[in-house]
């Protein structure tokens, strides 16, 4: 669990970077208003349900359920890289 969460906030860290990069212009592609990148986490009785990333300018989320890390101790999910590729793409693009 703690994996997952390090995991996710240097991914947070890496959207912030990017909105960051926005907000100075020095960026292609923008919203016209607000941040691109949202964290997104979803709680459920104090517990953490759902963790991802929502892309306001091509309207494409990444989620991943934690449900899904039940037995998996030491593994840390492919959603999460497919969240740093979704940020780092749009980047490049």
């Amino acid at each position: 669990m703690k994996k997952v969460l390090d995991r996710f906030n240097t991914v947070v860290d890496l959207a912030d970077k990017a909105n960051k990069l926005i907000k100075e212009g020095k960026f292609e592609h923008t919203t016209g208003f607000g941040p691109r990148f949202h964290k997104m986490i979803h709680y459920n009785n104090k517990r953490i349900h759902s963790l991802g990333i929502y892309d306001y300018h091509t309207k494409k989320y990444v989620i991943f359920e934690m449900v899904n890390m039940v037995g998996q101790k030491d593994n840390v999910p492919a959603e999460f890289d497919q969240m740093e590729k979704m940020i780092l793409d749009a980047k490049i693009a």
